[in-house]
């Protein structure tokens, strides 16, 4: 099941200018680019030489990130701190042209920093710099009042949660009132461990491994991914469900009263280089797709070529609509 380039260049022209809410943990993704040559005589480690560095942006702003590149209009909400890494996380904002006005400063947590040494193409290691802690006080009541602030705007909520301390009780409660008062689609991606904050959003879109964390079944097989994704539904009260299945492609369980099963998309990707960030992707494509008017199934395959496209990059990145387009002529000419 899949779409056909007319039909996913209709859809991404229909979603071009539709305002997304972005809620999550923002992120700075920092990665150094290098050569290995030699093992360290200091200890058993490789040294890397590095070569080039870049900053993007990472977490709930890389969410925000894909949904400009797909045309929609993101309307992001999280926390960062007035420290050098927030300044750089503003300035890669502002250069993609996205709103910053309702970013909250939070003087008690940093602003998360993830590193990402890079030899050879290959991630060789990775180091975070962060204060994983809900937010509080005066930043936790900036939040809640940017949520409301933003929601009568949008057509859709992304949900991005890293379990860094955005999404907690207090914020979701606003989430659940405002997109229920307000007929927003409120769409998440989860972090297991905070299974109970996502009871009654519209759609999940978990992996494999965190679909069987959250539910406690296996979720390999067509059939596993089926019994457990019923499970989920059931226990948090969702309309919904996407789960990515790498290179099993993804499975939808719409609210089809006439189809039960779920819908099974086979992959897009013809070259995975980097899985980082895929799904903020297919989280942003999708909701993109829905909040524009789209049919669920036709944002699901469109999600999945997005993701297509990034896996074949390295590092965080995103899927413009010619880049997508670009990839079903490719498919196309197989």
């Amino acid at each position: 099941m899949r779409l056909d380039r007319d039909q996913a260049e209709a859809l991404l022209a229909r979603l071009r200018g539709c305002p997304v809410a972005v809620l999550g943990d923002l992120m700075l993704d920092e990665y150094l680019f290098g050569e290995v040559n030699r093992i360290s005589p200091e200890a058993p480690v490789p040294i890397v030489r590095v070569r080039r560095e870049k900053a993007v942006l990472g977490g709930g702003a890389n969410v925000a990130a894909n949904l400009k590149a797909l045309g929609a209009e993101p309307l992001l909400v999280g926390t960062l701190q007035q420290d050098p890494a927030g300044e750089r996380l503003l300035g890669l904002l502002a250069r993609l042209g996205i709103r910053a006005d309702n970013l909250v400063v939070d003087p008690a947590r940093p602003t998360i920093i993830k590193t990402r040494v890079i030899g050879h193409q290959q991630q060789m290691l990775r180091i975070d710099r962060e204060e994983a802690r809900p937010a509080e006080g005066k930043a936790l009541d900036a939040l809640r009042n940017a949520l409301a602030q933003v929601l009568p705007a949008a057509k859709a909520l992304v949900v991005s949660d890293y379990a860094k301390g955005v999404v907690c009780p207090a914020v979701m409660d606003v989430v659940r009132e405002q997109c229920a008062f307000h007929g927003l689609p409120w769409i998440v991606d989860p972090k297991p461990a905070q299974k109970e904050l996502y009871r009654g959003a519209s759609l999940m879109t978990p992996n494999t491994k965190e679909t069987a964390e959250l539910t406690g079944l296996p979720a390999g097989s067509d059939a596993e991914v089926a019994v457990a994704g019923r499970k989920l539904e059931a226990d948090l009260g969702l309309q919904g469900l996407l789960v990515t299945r790498s290179e099993k492609g993804m499975a939808l369980f719409a609210p089809d009263a006439e189809h039960r099963e779920p819908w099974l998309i086979p992959t897009e990707a013809r070259e995975v280089f980097d899985v980082s960030g895929a799904g903020d992707t297919v989280i942003a494509a999708f909701a993109a797709s829905v909040g524009s008017g789209g049919d669920w199934r036709d944002a699901a395959m469109l999600a999945n070529a997005a993701a297509g496209v990034v896996v074949a990059k390295i590092g965080t990145a995103t899927a413009t609509p010619q880049e997508i387009l670009d990839h079903y002529h490719d498919q196309e000419a197989v």
